[in-house]
């Protein structure tokens, strides 16, 4: 038995052969090179009695050598993935579950009936060029591997890039990936092919559109397992939401990618007494990404009051000028090119390098102050309650009646409530959904709002607004503002009396 660690990406770039070349030429690295063309079947049983045990089961034919292998239950962490495999010789393109180990299976599973239900699912079809290369002391093997998975008619495209580790220390596959990020343009890949095969096999072959789980909820006993469970949860529906909006290209899609980068950040934040500056360094490149997809709230509103069957739609119809005026406010915001380059750039790919390093490392030191073996449940009451007590201070001390200032409180209640992300899986789940249910509600008010003052600030930049047609959006933009006020001064009210469940 042997364990695969490899990193998988995806990737958009052109001539990607020619570029390792010269990467690893200008760096002078040693390497050796060679071209293969592999034949892969995956099997199951109809019923996926092996895909239930969390197993596939593979043959592969390369130069004429066939080899069969199972892979068990592994673990996947933002790209990183560590599954342990067993290889097997044989002189039949069929499988033979019985040259396998026998401690490979459970004692209760029968291999012989197991072994008359296989069939084969999807096939997986492609050219692999591998360079064996050695860096810090470590060799890896880099595969370019560029083909097709099928099934019953249907395909996917392979254009991926794998580093397995083959010896030495895994911090050398963070440093050849590090490397081709800068060449590349690249993303990390969640998905295995066999995983992508089965995608096809049942005929999802669009991603399931599915709202990113922001939620927290660990068995952590202290500060650093809590902070590395809670980044490496984030990392992982990072890439999904990444996943989700290159399929998709909604702005809604991209705006999830936006909250989970906050959620990390947010971790960075309440356990920065615990960490290092290599860490907190890792908090400014969130920033850095968070800052540039500033955009996006205002992209939604502007679609929403754009779309025809929107709610505020048919008043706006009232004044031409205002509509021409919001497609030239759309018009700023960059591109689905732009934005898809952006999540392939160097600079977010080394992000995303050292957040994995971060949860993967054993060289604490690096980013933690020491050994962080507080109990984590007094360290979750001290920062929700430290959230709280910021929050009502912050709304009341402003005057209900003025939308500016209650626009102003849209980030210190998103603080809170990210606050509660982290910490609300450690209390009882009820009294957290009861509490927060107002809270949630303050933020979907803020959104309308929000969405409505961009129409104040567009009708200000509107000529004639006097005219019988503009002054129709104006009132009714005004008596909007005014309605919604109350609701959110009642909601506040509601939210502020409520006592806090981590403290019952």
């Amino acid at each position: 038995m042997s364990t695969e660690v490899e990193l998988k990406f995806l990737t958009l770039s052109e001539d990607v052969s020619i570029k390792v070349f010269n990467l690893l030429k200008a760096k002078e690295l040693a390497f050796t090179h060679q071209i293969k063309h592999l034949s892969n079947c995956y099997y199951d049983t109809a019923e996926l009695a092996l895909r239930h045990l969390d197993m596939g089961l593979r043959i592969r034919i390369c130069d004429g050598h066939i080899e069969q292998t199972i892979k068990t239950a592994g673990v996947v962490i933002g790209g990183l993935h560590q599954r342990p495999e067993y290889n097997v010789d044989l002189d039949t393109s069929f499988p033979q579950l019985t040259l396998f180990p026998q401690d490979v299976w459970s004692n209760d599973l029968n291999i012989e009936k197991l072994q008359t239900q296989l069939i084969p699912l999807f096939n997986t079809d492609f050219t692999r060029e591998i360079w064996l290369v050695s860096i810090e002391g470590a060799e890896i093997e880099l595969a370019f591997d560029r083909g097709e998975i099928s099934s019953d008619g249907r395909s996917f495209d392979i254009c991926e890039l794998e580093l397995e580790l083959v010896s030495g220390d895994k911090d050398a596959l963070f440093s050849l990936a590090q490397l081709l990020s800068h060449d590349l343009s690249l993303r990390p890949g969640m998905q295995s092919k066999a995983a992508r095969g089965y995608r096809l096999y049942f005929k999802k072959e669009e991603i399931e559109d599915s709202d990113v789980l922001l939620e927290i909820n660990n068995d952590s006993k202290n500060i650093k397992s809590c902070f590395v469970e809670g980044i490496s949860s984030c990392l992982q529906q990072m890439q999904m939401s990444i996943e989700q909006y290159l399929h998709f290209q909604t702005f809604k899609k991209l705006d999830a990618f936006v909250d989970v980068l906050a959620l990390l950040r947010q971790g960075f934040w309440l356990f920065e007494d615990n960490l290092t500056e290599n860490s907190l360094k890792i908090r400014n490149e969130l920033s850095f990404f968070i800052q540039l997809f500033a955009w996006v709230d205002n992209a939604i509103y502007l679609q929403e009051l754009m779309t025809k069957t929107g709610n505020y739609r048919k008043k706006l119809d009232y004044s031409k000028q205002l509509i021409e005026q919001l497609r030239l406010e759309k018009r700023r915001f960059p591109d689905k090119e732009m934005i898809a380059e952006l999540l392939h750039s160097e600079r977010f790919n080394l992000l995303q390098l050292s957040l994995l390093k971060l949860i993967t490392s054993n060289k604490n030191e690096h980013y933690f102050i020491d050994s962080n073996e507080e109990a984590i449940v007094p360290f979750a009451k001290k920062k929700l309650s430290q959230s709280l007590a910021s929050l009502t201070h912050a709304m009341s001390s402003f005057s209900s009646s003025d939308a500016e200032q209650w626009l102003a409180q849209r980030k210190i209640l998103h603080r809170s409530l990210l606050t509660g992300h982290w910490f609300g899986g450690f209390f009882d789940d009820n009294k957290r959904i009861d509490f927060r249910l107002p809270w949630q509600d303050m933020q979907i008010g803020l959104r309308e709002l929000q969405s409505l003052w961009i129409i104040k600030q567009q009708l200000e930049k509107v000529e004639l607004v006097n005219e019988s047609s503009n002054k129709k959006v104006v009132d009714w933009q005004e008596s909007k503002v005014e309605n919604l006020l109350l609701a959110l001064a009642h909601c506040k009210d509601s939210a502020i009396s409520l006592p806090a469940y981590w403290l019952e």
